[in-house]
């Protein structure tokens, strides 16, 4: 068990934003909670799944909808109902800790619900993908723990301030072989096309609502999670801030970072390993998604290199004009890294100002060296450099026929072919 510091926690911001692939909520976003956490004056224990037992419970706790909704709303406290609704469903289990969806924002809402409702303050590292999805049955767990009872409950604000918990429920499924696995992944399915139009409620949800589901006790959570994502993001941020914000070989020493530290290869966009230039994002917000197209051009020794991203609401598909197929197909990570626009980096200070000068000076010194981004937080013009990450191998085996679905729906349909085929890793 560790005890998670405040520099801890701007780490997490960090490493987390880098492996979410462009999603799982701002920066800024995560910044808020960070901030909510640190008032609470709970610290905050991450513990591994290992050292769960038997008699403890968790629950899935986090925001799902549209990331601007998520930055423009928040969570207004529901984070807080989602354990105790569940608490109160599952009378004989006692929640003893909570569980991140997955890689992102999204981990700092389980951590402030933990902070506000458990004595200690547990939560596992890890979670159901060690990148951000866009979709509960993407999940490890999705076909291995059952989804229900799932609370979905509104943030007030605006004229919806009358809070609001729908619990929804489905049969018990027990078989754990292929079918009980197959009924399990149907019913997150299930749960996520009801819950995407209540999401998409004018003045009630507006786009984005607290959840918790997939109550799990400790052995569950060791064979269905995947581990140590936490404790990953916290590293690659704390090494993020080591490095000279001037570092042209950023991607190079990244690279032999990831691979000396996790056995990680990291397969760099570009040839020269040189950023590359947003030139412009389309966005249309609709069902509880941002669907998002980010353009990219690179110019070296005079030729034009365009990169095109497909998001939906995370990074899914990488597109090189010139070729006539993908660069990196989802569920492997399409990674943003770069330097904040100042604007951004100053209003995230500025929400900061209640805190100890200490606190503001550890986050402006996380938020002025080399970040990861999300789609969130890029702005036209701005250098980005871009790379992909291998999905853990759960994504790619148990759940390839959801990620082949979500490709299909933006005109690919081909098959996945990893990164070995599709780039080159980084010679290091």
């Amino acid at each position: 068990m560790t005890i998670l510091t405040t520099e801890a926690l701007f780490n997490i911001v960090n490493g987390s934003t880098l492996l979410a692939s462009g999603g799982g909520g701002s920066i800024k976003t995560a910044y808020s909670f960070v901030s909510q956490i640190v008032e609470t004056k709970k610290s905050i224990a991450l513990c591994s799944p290992d050292s769960m037992k038997s008699s403890d419970f968790g629950v899935v706790v986090g925001a799902m909808g549209s990331p601007e909704s998520f930055a423009k709303i928040g969570l207004q406290g529901s984070e807080t109902r989602a354990v105790e609704v569940m608490q109160d469903l599952n009378k004989s289990k006692k929640i003893t800790f909570t569980i991140s969806v997955e890689t992102g924002s999204n981990i700092f809402v389980a951590m402030l619900a933990a902070a506000k409702t458990l004595e200690p303050a547990r939560v596992v590292d890890a979670d159901g993908a060690g990148r951000s999805v866009p979709t509960l049955s993407c999940l490890s767990y999705s076909s291995k723990i059952n989804i229900t009872p799932f609370v979905v409950l509104n943030a007030p604000h605006g004229s919806a301030l009358v809070e609001g918990n729908i619990i929804l429920n489905l049969p018990n499924i027990n078989d754990e072989g292929f079918e009980g696995a197959a009924s399990k992944k149907a019913q997150a399915s299930i749960i996520e096309n009801m819950v995407r139009p209540i999401l998409s409620s004018e003045g009630y949800f507006d786009g984005v609502g607290a959840i918790s589901g997939w109550i799990m006790n400790g052995d569950q959570a060791k064979s269905s999670l995947i581990k140590n994502t936490i404790s990953t993001a916290q590293s690659i941020g704390q090494q993020l801030n080591q490095y000279n914000v001037a570092d042209q070989n950023i991607l190079q020493d990244l690279a032999i970072f990831l691979e000396g530290q996790f056995d990680t290869p990291l397969y760099p966009i570009s040839e020269s390993n040189s950023p590359f230039t947003l030139e412009r994002i389309e966005t249309v917000s609709k069902g509880g998604f941002d669907f998002n197209q980010l353009s990219f051009t690179q110019t070296i020794k005079g030729q034009l290199k365009e990169l095109i991203i497909i998001n939906q609401n995370e990074n899914l598909l990488l597109w090189d004009k010139d070729k006539d197929h993908p660069l990196t197909i989802c569920p492997d990570s399409i990674c943003m890294l770069g330097k904040l626009d100042k604007t951004i980096k100053d209003g995230i200070l500025s929400n900061l100002s209640s805190l100890s000068n200490d606190v503001q000076n550890e986050a402006n010194k996380s938020l002025s060296g080399w970040h990861g981004l999300s789609v969130e937080d890029v702005v036209e013009g701005q250098e980005v450099y871009l790379f992909s990450l291998p999905a853990p191998e759960t994504l790619k085996n148990e759940n390839k026929e959801v990620f082949s679905a979500l490709s299909k729906q933006f005109g690919y349909y081909g098959s996945y072919e990893s990164l070995d085929k599709l780039l080159t890793k980084e010679d290091i």
